[in-house]
């Protein structure tokens, strides 16, 4: 303990200390009085006066997040990005009951933070803010360090198609984690375009259709009833796990898998049968490897009976089930697969979508999150995001616009023997930044951030701000 606390307090002063024009230039602002803003405001003044209270973190935040993120792990994640002198806004965007910032602490943090209903702190992701690449060689050099395995792609999209501005093996298939659930968007849209669907029809929880987090619709009791559009935006913007399979429960997994060839995926034939995310966690977490074992050995059709008769009958694993699982399961072999330049082809085909007329809620799903990107509004009008995350997977895929033209940048890691390291969603981030304004020629950012020293934390602190981060793209509890 007194060890990580010389490590904060010395990574600190070095930031305060060291001549810096980025922070020195930088104003610092005043959260709005609004519902969010004033919660921003105490997060801000509490960072200068941790340890917090039981009493104090249950007055602001909420039940589902203390659940998720005791107060222990809130004060030691709040305590490791502060440093002794607490947290400085650089930056705020939002409204009254979502924002997104820029903090300055040990380094710099962006993060984003939403309400519930009753105005307490229900998301708080936050993640190291590094600096972008300046030079496609740099970039390349930074990516290999990330993981064992790795793929990108940038490219410039027009017309529909995907023009490759720089890429790192950007058909080589990777799993995609969450990133599947673009095709189920896609699946969605195209049965509204059909009219065998609607934004506004509604579809209720079902029990048998539960899955295990990200996300919160599991929580609900069966029998809710919610408008197709409301899973659709949870699915996109927090990975919700339950509203997908909902979701494919409504459009039926055959659907689902044309999506793939409609949006051009090159080897659509890996993702057949396409899982559900409730039976990836059963067939990981419910006896495994037998149960994993015995489907990978089986051809197609008997994987699909497979499912049908067996896996789909079996009870959902309780998310207790999840704690031994620390090294990566099946990563080749049970997941959904593709590479960047098919995640492209997606971001191109929603994108195709969203443009036409009663498919707007395309646009809306996957505009609700940036994945903490931050791309500078003053070059950068809109952002799509969507990420995954399991263990040993990570993938981040971006759409962007700046002026007339429209960029995608999809980033893909994994490792099949380790978790791939707790530092590679923010420099996969970073690398992402620097990819958008390499390949369009304008700034990464309107703050440098290159001469700021990148924090250094103890795997401790490290876990500690990812628990309050509450990742909500990972693929497990």
């Amino acid at each position: 303990m007194r060890r990580s606390l010389a490590l904060v307090l010395t990574v600190a002063l070095v930031v305060l200390m060291a001549p810096n024009a980025a922070l020195a230039q930088a104003a610092t602002l005043e959260p709005p009085a609004t519902p969010v803003g004033v919660q921003v405001a105490w997060l801000l003044d509490v960072s200068r006066l941790l340890p917090m209270s039981e009493a104090e973190a249950v007055e602001h935040f909420s039940p589902s997040l203390l659940a998720a993120a005791p107060v222990a792990f809130i004060n030691a994640g709040l305590a490791a990005i502060s440093g002794p002198f607490g947290l400085t806004l650089i930056r705020y965007e939002g409204d009254d009951t979502a924002a997104r910032f820029l903090l300055s602490g040990v380094g710099l943090w962006v993060g984003r933070i939403r309400l519930d209903t009753e105005g307490r702190i229900d998301e708080l992701p936050i993640s190291a803010y590094l600096p972008a690449p300046a030079t496609w060689e740099e970039l390349d050099d930074r990516l290999a360090a990330v993981a064992p395995r790795t793929a990108l792609l940038a490219a410039k999209v027009t017309d529909g198609r995907c023009e490759p501005v720089h890429g790192v093996s950007p058909r080589r298939v990777m799993p995609l984690a969450s990133g599947f659930k673009l095709y189920v968007l896609g699946a969605l849209a195209h049965e509204v375009r059909r009219g065998a669907a609607g934004w506004d029809e509604p579809l209720a929880i079902r029990d048998d259709w539960k899955s295990l987090p990200s996300g919160e619709f599991q929580t609900f009791p069966p029998g809710t009833t919610l408008p197709l559009r409301e899973y659709a935006n949870a699915m996109i913007s927090i990975s919700d796990n339950t509203a997908t399979d909902h979701l494919m429960g409504r459009l039926g997994r055959a659907r689902v898998e044309a999506q793939q060839f409609r949006f051009a995926m090159a080897e659509a034939r890996r993702n057949a049968p396409f899982l559900t995310t409730r039976e990836l966690f059963v067939l990981k977490l419910t006896d495994y490897p037998r149960l994993a074992r015995t489907f990978e050995r089986l051809p197609n059709l008997l994987q699909r009976f497979y499912l049908a008769h067996v896996v789909d009958n079996l009870p959902l694993p309780p998310i207790e089930s999840a704690e031994s699982w620390t090294t990566p399961r099946s990563i080749d072999t049970i997941e959904w697969f593709g590479s960047p330049a098919d995640i492209c082809r997606a971001f191109a085909g929603l994108d195709r979508q969203a443009g036409t007329p009663g498919l707007e809620p395309v646009d809306q799903a996957l505009s609700l999150n940036d994945g903490l990107l931050w791309l500078d509004p003053e070059n950068w009008s809109q952002t799509w995001f969507k990420g995954g995350s399991e263990v040993g997977v990570l993938t981040y895929s971006y759409l962007a616009r700046t002026g007339d033209e429209t960029f995608v940048v999809s980033a893909m890691v994994s490792d099949p023997s380790a978790e791939v390291a707790e530092s590679a969603g923010s420099e996969l981030r970073a690398l992402i930044r620097g990819a958008f304004a390499l390949a369009a020629g304008v700034p990464t950012a309107g703050i440098a951030v290159a001469d700021i020293p990148s924090p250094s934390l103890t795997a401790a602190e490290a876990m500690a701000v990812r628990r309050l981060g509450l990742d909500r793209d990972r693929l497990r509890p």
